[in-house]
């Protein structure tokens, strides 16, 4: 049975660490990560990296405190520096000698880098035929935050690292003697989304015809359209966070609190790009097709429209990475497999349509060039990127922000981990704003559609 000891290890009692208070003769068993979600200091910021999934760059959870927040906002001239520049900048202030480390239990490298948000609208920075029609709104372009210490949960072997600063950066945790956090009288969180006015169902079903009419007019394969849902929660914005992020077992999920009142929850399944500067290794897993998990996964397997769509994002996705790639080292390692995403229990969640490619960067290209790339995600604007994202840009009635961006960790040593942001919530004081969406295609039907998005909204209610 894994134990707490793996935390302590080089770590001086009641500093930087996870305090046992175990009593003799009782097992003490490891604390998942949203234990010590729930166990964080109040007066200490947190940060989160959660991966819970069966790929392997999926499987290490990072929990930091944020020493420093800088966010990114849209300059107010051509002349001013560019957004992706200023993102660079800030990378690159503290880079560091590469090395690989994320294949050894223990790495004091990768507690040192940024906590990464990148909203959907810098891609107006990257795309500029986009940007006549793009919006800004009040969201930061970005939001970086430093950290120079992590606790490292591996899920594969349920065991705990320290990494960089720990005995100086990281809080003392309080937990109880089987390894939990300690309970806290209250009723669980819970989400209390509107339902939608029929005005706003109109104007999203209007936007999917128009759509439609686009693709057959033939000058888009497939849009992603979105709408926004707003609600309200009760209890703290973490005890959401540890509540949602454990019952959705999120592959790809995060946690960034921009400020004592604003904060960001994801819980998304999908990888945007994994990268490992050691081995300019560039690893991409779009998604496209769902089914309940409650159906037989052979539906998704069978059905020609869903392997269609991911066909096209393959394609896309390749032409991205083929931009900073070596000539020939881009490969498509698994064409389409159905995993099952929300958590252990098979019954729930969904089942996911999922492709991985590679690639081998050339030298000299790193993090940022793999964003210049091949953000936004093709899996949220649809086929061709550029049109899509000016289509999306004219029917959307709403600035998306972060959600269809990127959330993730920029590492000091040069290596990448960014999600692409669905199933992702803004969080301002007890309220929340939750967009959702869905691929639209020559033979989409708007009321249906309409009704694949409202389905998606069951993963913030637990």
């Amino acid at each position: 049975m894994a134990t707490l000891e793996p935390i302590h290890r080089s770590v001086p009692s009641g500093v930087g660490g996870v305090a046992p208070c175990a009593t003799s003769g009782v097992p003490v068993t490891a604390p998942t990560p949203t234990d010590l979600i729930r166990a964080w200091p109040s007066d200490r910021p947190l940060g989160v990296v959660y991966r819970a999934g069966d790929h392997g760059v999926s499987r290490r959870t990072l929990l930091v405190s944020p020493k420093e927040t800088r966010f990114v906002s849209a300059p107010r001239s051509r002349q001013r520096r560019s957004p992706l520049d200023e993102i660079e900048g800030v990378w690159a202030s503290t880079r560091r000698v590469r090395g690989s480390c994320w294949a050894a239990e223990s790495c004091e490298a990768i507690g040192f880098g940024w906590l990464t948000a990148l909203s959907y609208e810098l891609g107006r920075w990257i795309e500029p035929s986009v940007e006549g029609t793009a919006r800004v709104g009040e969201h930061p372009l970005a939001v970086l935050q430093r950290f120079e210490a992590a606790l490292v949960f591996d899920h594969s072997n349920v065991r705990w690292s320290p990494a960089g600063k720990h005995d100086t950066e990281l809080p003392r945790l309080d937990l109880n003697p089987r390894g939990g956090a300690r309970s806290i009288a209250g009723e669980p969180p819970l989400v209390h989304l509107g339902d939608p006015s029929d005005s706003a169902r109109a104007r999203y079903e209007s936007s999917v015809a128009r759509a439609i009419e686009y693709i057959r007019a033939g000058d888009v394969f497939q849009v992603n359209l979105a709408h926004a849902l707003h609600g309200r929660f009760t209890g703290s914005r973490r005890d959401l966070a540890a509540a949602l992020l454990e019952n959705s077992g999120a592959w790809h999920g995060s946690y960034m609190e921009l400020d004592r009142r604003r904060a960001i929850l994801s819980l998304s399944p999908e990888l945007f790009v994994d990268y490992r500067d050691a081995q300019r290794r560039a690893v991409m897993r779009p998604m496209k097709g769902t089914r309940p998990a409650t159906l037989d996964p052979a539906e998704l397997e069978r059905s020609p429209k869903d392997h269609a769509e991911l066909a096209m994002i393959i394609d896309l996705v390749r032409n991205d990475l083929g931009r900073v790639a070596d000539f020939g080292s881009v490969r498509v390692e698994d064409e389409r497999a159905i995993e099952h995403h929300g958590g252990v229990d098979p019954g729930r969640g969904v089942w996911q349509g999922v492709a991985t490619i590679a690639a081998t960067l050339r030298e000299g290209m790193g993090p940022i060039d793999l964003v210049r790339a091949a953000f936004p995600s093709g899996s949220v604007t649809g086929a061709p990127k550029v049109r899509a994202m000016q289509i999306i840009n004219e029917l959307e009635d709403f600035t998306r922000g972060f959600y269809c961006g990127s959330l993730g960790v920029v590492h000091d040593i040069g290596d990448l981990s960014l999600s692409v942001a669905i199933r992702t919530a803004m969080i301002e004081d007890d309220r929340v704003v939750f967009p959702v969406g869905a691929g639209i295609v020559a033979d989409s039907s708007p009321g249906d559609e309409w009704r694949e998005t409202l389905a998606k909204s069951g993963v913030l209610r637990g």
